[in-house]
This record gives C-alpha cells, sequence and structure tokens, in this order.
C-alpha cells in the first residue's frame, strides 16, 4: 500500500533532457497528427496502427548502406 522506501533514486525521477523529449514525445506525434491529416482526417488511433503497419516498408527502403 505504501511506497517502498529506495525505489525513487534521483536518476529514475530525473526529466527528460530536451533531445529524449523531441524523438520519444513530440516527433512520433506529430507524424501521427500528419498521417491523420493525410488520410483525410481518420482519428489518431487509426493513424497510429498505420504508422506501426509502416515500419517495416520504411526498414526496407531507408535501408543503411553501411550494413
Amino acid at each position: 500500500m505504501f511506497v517502498q522506501p529506495r525505489i525513487l533514486t534521483e536518476n529514475l525521477c530525473a526529466p527528460q533532457s530536451s533531445s529524449q523529449y523531441l524523438v520519444q514525445v513530440l516527433v512520433p506525434e506529430t507524424a501521427i497528427r500528419l498521417i491523420a491529416e493525410d488520410l483525410g482526417g481518420i482519428p489518431l488511433n487509426m493513424a497510429k496502427n498505420v504508422m506501426n503497419d509502416s515500419v517495416e516498408f520504411g526498414f526496407y527502403v531507408h535501408k543503411d548502406s553501411n550494413t
């Protein structure tokens, strides 16, 4: 029922850096909203599914030539 002591450390409670927030929150959210708009205003959950379904295609088309 109570929070166990010493579980919440300074590292676990530290805020994200600006670059982490940009990459992990703003870019994906913007992409989902652009997909929804491009597909005629579909709901955001459907746009997220479209984005997830296109990951394999994106890896194929933008293959890293160094590997």
